[in-house]
C-alpha cells in the first residue's frame, strides 16, 4: 500500500512539473515578427526600418536588448517595435520604457495631431516571455493575430 501510494504522489509531482514546462514562451525571430507586424498590417503612412541606434533615441533601452523598429515619417503615430531581452525581468523593466514612451506620445499627438491619439490608445503592448512587442496601427486585431501566429 505505502508503494502505490508513493508511485501516485511521484507521478502527480512529475504531471506538475511538465505541465510547469509548458508555459515557457518559445523563442521566436524577433525581425521576422517585427517585418510581418511591418508588412502584413495595412497603414496609412509608409513605415521604414530604423537601424538599433535609432531606437536608443526614441526609446530608453535596458543593458543587452535588439530592437527591431519600424515608423513612419511622423504624420501618423503608426510604428512597430520588438524588443529582444536577455530574461523575463528585463522585458518587464524594458515594457515600462515602452509604456512610458506610449504615454508620451499619446500627449504629443493630443496636441499636434489629435486624430492619431486614438491609434496610440489603441495600441498593441505586450510581453511574451523575453519579448516586448509593440504595434501602433489603425488594425490592433490584425496585430494581436500576427503576433499570436508567431508564438504558436
Amino acid at each position: 500500500m505505502k508503494k502505490s501510494g508513493l508511485t501516485a504522489v511521484l507521478a502527480a509531482l512529475a504531471l506538475f512539473a511538465a505541465g510547469c514546462g509548458s508555459n515557457t514562451v518559445k523563442e521566436i525571430d524577433a525581425q521576422a515578427l517585427a517585418d510581418s507586424l511591418a508588412t502584413e498590417i495595412t497603414y496609412d503612412d509608409q513605415l521604414q526600418a530604423m537601424g538599433v541606434e535609432l531606437a536608443s533615441v526614441y526609446f530608453d533601452l535596458e543593458d543587452d536588448v535588439t530592437t527591431s523598429l519600424y515608423m513612419g515619417s511622423g504624420s501618423t503615430a503608426e510604428e512597430v517595435a520588438v524588443f529582444d531581452t536577455p530574461d523575463e525581468e528585463t522585458a518587464r523593466k524594458q515594457m515600462e520604457h515602452v509604456q512610458a514612451y506610449l504615454d508620451d506620445q499619446a500627449e504629443s499627438f493630443r496636441d499636434y495631431i489629435p486624430e492619431e491619439t486614438k491609434r496610440v490608445e489603441n495600441a498593441v503592448l505586450e510581453q511574451r516571455g523575453k519579448y516586448v512587442i509593440l504595434c501602433v496601427s489603425g488594425d490592433p486585431d490584425k496585430a494581436e493575430e500576427i503576433i499570436e501566429k508567431a508564438f504558436k
